[in-house]
């Protein structure tokens, strides 16, 4: 081979390494820009988890407040159907007793009637 051949042959080989270096280069930018984006989206996901993991113990203890809160008004409209009742009860006796004694009365006035 003379020298000029070589010359051709080496170039070429120059040009391809150079090729393949640049080529190898763009890939392994490619690379880097797809493992910050990766790490990026990461972060994200991290910070939204403790977001959600955040809201999810905020649900529960607002759950436990509400049904708290609840039991407690129930427990209270309970306690003052209780009392009306008593009431209720306390007062259809008194009626109960007051009809009572207007027959008494109403049986006493008809004998006295009769008897005059």
């Amino acid at each position: 081979m003379n020298q000029s051949g070589r010359d051709r042959e080496f170039g070429s080989n120059t040009s391809n390494a150079a090729s393949l270096k640049g080529k190898l280069q763009t890939l392994e930018e490619a690379i880097q820009l797809v493992a910050d984006e990766m790490n990026a989206h990461k972060k994200d996901v991290s910070s939204l988890k403790t977001e959600k993991d955040s809201l999810q113990e905020m649900l529960r203890l607002k759950t436990q407040e509400v049904k708290s809160n609840l039991i407690s008004e129930l427990n209270k409209v309970d306690d003052e159907m209780k009392r009306h009742f008593a009431h209720q009860k306390a007062e259809n006796s008194r009626l109960q007793q007051q009809i009572s004694q207007l027959k008494t009365e109403k049986t006493v006035l008809q004998n006295q009637l009769i008897g005059k």
